[in-house]
């Protein structure tokens, strides 16, 4: 019967007498690999090619790759000592016959969602527009409702009923007298350069002792006085005009 790798091996180390630890130390060989190729359980390495790999390292340590166990073992492979290594896991197989199947699904899916969020975008602008859009005519309503009511005529004469308001400027000394809703409020000496406002709910009457000298104004808009200088002169003002 041949003689088997681990008993060719232990042979040869201990016929130079090296001691396991010895070996180990000097081939970088771990020494429970050691004992396990010389008790001939090369099933316990997992690998195959680190279990020859060992082995051709052994015998080049002891000069024994030409022994014909080791020699042939090498060339040939474990034969009958090599168990066989675990076989490595086949990775997984796509199947992408299913995946070729649902991608017209997958395509449709995507094309939804795409087209969803476009008319959602779209829908949003609208909804945002009509509501601002009453706000905007409001607002222009009530510009114009604004311009109208200051440039109408009609509301200037509401103005005109509701007050009567007199200006009175002095281009030289006078004497003046000032009646509102028949009440006197100013009556005395109104000199040159002087100007005065007085306003009345229903009638103002004015009495100048110089009337040539005194310019008015009745709500904003020049009136006559034709008086001369030294003369004296009365008006009463209305919401109708001068009296």
């Amino acid at each position: 019967m041949p003689e088997s790798i681990g008993k060719i091996l232990k042979r040869i180390r201990e016929s130079k007498r090296f001691s396991i630890e010895e070996v180990s130390e000097r081939s970088r060989i771990p020494k429970n690999i050691v004992f396990i190729i010389e008790e001939d359980r090369l099933s316990e390495i997992n690998s195959g090619f680190y279990a020859k790999s060992f082995i051709k390292t052994y015998a080049a340590f002891l000069g024994a790759l030409d022994e014909s166990g080791i020699k042939e073992y090498l060339a040939m492979g474990r034969k009958k000592q090599e168990t066989v290594s675990m076989p490595i896991a086949a990775p997984p197989q796509i199947d992408f016959s299913a995946i070729a199947k649902y991608k017209k699904q997958a395509l449709a899916i995507v094309i939804g969602i795409f087209v969803f969020w476009v008319l959602s975008l779209a829908i949003g602008r609208v909804v945002k527009f009509i509501k601002s859009a009453p706000a905007k005519k409001q607002m222009k309503s009530a510009v114009v409702k604004a311009v109208v009511k200051k440039g109408t005529p009609k509301n200037k004469k509401a103005e005109k009923s509701d007050s009567i308001e007199l200006e009175v400027s002095a281009l030289g000394n006078t004497w003046l007298q000032v009646t509102i809703d028949g009440d006197i409020v100013f009556t005395g000496s109104f000199k040159k350069g002087s100007n005065d406002t007085w306003k009345a709910k229903k009638e103002i009457k004015l009495e100048a002792g110089n009337s040539g000298v005194v310019k008015i104004n009745i709500n904003g808009k020049p009136a006559g006085f034709s008086g001369k200088k030294g003369e004296k002169k009365e008006i009463t003002i209305t919401k109708d005009g001068i009296k």
